[in-house]
């Protein structure tokens, strides 16, 4: 049964349809994608000429796929939290839409990171840079964007939009096993510790994120969208490597089990352009990872392709640079991907 939270917000949905404006008819338009920035030392000194190319460009808003800090250095302070927005997301001449990586409330509980407690800091993550309905929602960059976001009263980072004919579902997916329980005996965990995670807190969002993402397209399809871009922020392991790494390598990648299956079933009914936007390994990657037998994902080369599904990986620490989506509802494929690579940022060779 869905939470009260999400009803409410679909209820809200089903009237911005009936109200849709130009801004929702199908039209060009233009991305910039992001992700793991500022981040550490070196990405505070060239993040601002990623963000001085993407203002100086035409797109119309970014969105950025989590990981502001570092989670083997950055202290998840209080302080760290605020300078991130004033001195990062508020330096967006245009909107830029958030979803939460797993170094900024995860992995606070590293040694290294200051050993705070994960759910506290999630908590500050809200506050911080989404509010809620009684006090009010946060806007990332210097403007607003120009259609109404539909938000969960209970998770507020997870977000829903449309613009220019596409669907964008954001919700709360990141690294680091989504925060699930995780075995030292039988995994990889995130903290140096024997056990990691809190399943409960998990296993709440993870069904909030499936029930986010199955009402997102539905919504798709009532508004006739021609395109969904889901935004989040773990490399979800769509080919099953990092699982089966030799131990104590092997990560615990089966905790977004729920949510590819989810994207899975929702790509297949809708049949039109699906984009998923991810970040978390840094280097850019522009692939169609999603095969399928009988409805039920199958990894690497086996299966039927599902043809109208597309993962792009964006850019990231040590590697500064952005990527920008442009969309055509014209062209058949529906996305095209220019990377920009911020010269100022290139290491000589």
């Amino acid at each position: 049964m869905l939470a009260a939270s999400v009803i409410a917000a679909f209820a809200s949905a089903s009237a911005l349809t009936a109200d849709a404006t130009e801004l929702n008819r199908p039209g060009k338009l233009s991305i910039a994608l992001i992700g793991d920035m500022p981040y550490d030392a070196k990405g505070q000194t060239q993040t601002p000429a990623v963000i001085n190319a993407i203002n100086a460009s035409h797109v119309s808003f970014s969105l950025f796929d989590g990981d502001t800090m570092s989670g083997k250095g950055d202290q998840c302070t209080d302080a760290a939290y605020a300078r991130v927005k004033s001195d990062f997301f508020d330096k967006f001449a245009n909107p830029i839409v958030y979803s939460v990586g797993d170094n900024e409330w995860t992995d606070c509980d590293r040694a290294v990171k200051g050993g705070f407690d994960p759910l506290n800091r999630l908590a500050l993550v809200r506050k911080t840079y989404f509010g809620d309905a009684t006090t009010g929602y946060i806007t990332l960059g210097q403007k607003k964007l120009p259609v109404p976001v539909i938000r969960d009263s209970v998770y507020p980072e997870l977000q829903m939009f449309a613009y220019r004919g596409i669907t964008f579902i954001v919700p709360h997916v990141p690294g680091s096993a989504d925060n699930a329980a995780v075995d030292a005996t039988k995994t990889k965990t995130y903290n140096d510790k024997p056990t990691d995670g809190d399943q409960a807190e998990y296993l709440a969002r993870d069904a909030a994120d499936v029930a986010w993402i199955n009402k997102g397209f539905a919504w798709a399809k009532t508004n006739g969208s021609v395109g969904v871009i889901v935004t989040l922020q773990a490399n979800m392991d769509w080919e099953g490597y990092l699982r089966d790494l030799a131990a104590p390598n092997n990560e615990y990648t089966q905790a977004y089990a729920n949510v590819k299956q989810a994207l899975l079933t929702n790509t297949i009914a809708f049949k039109k352009p699906v984009l998923l936007q991810n970040g978390d390994e840094h280097w850019y990657q522009l692939d169609m990872p999603m095969n399928e037998t009988a409805g039920k994902l199958v990894e690497k080369d086996k299966g039927n392709l599902v043809e109208n599904f597309t993962r792009v990986q964006t850019f990231g620490s040590g590697f500064n640079h952005w990527i920008e989506l442009q969309i055509d509802p014209r062209n058949p494929n529906l996305w095209t991907f220019i990377p920009h690579i911020v010269q100022e940022n290139l290491t000589a060779h």
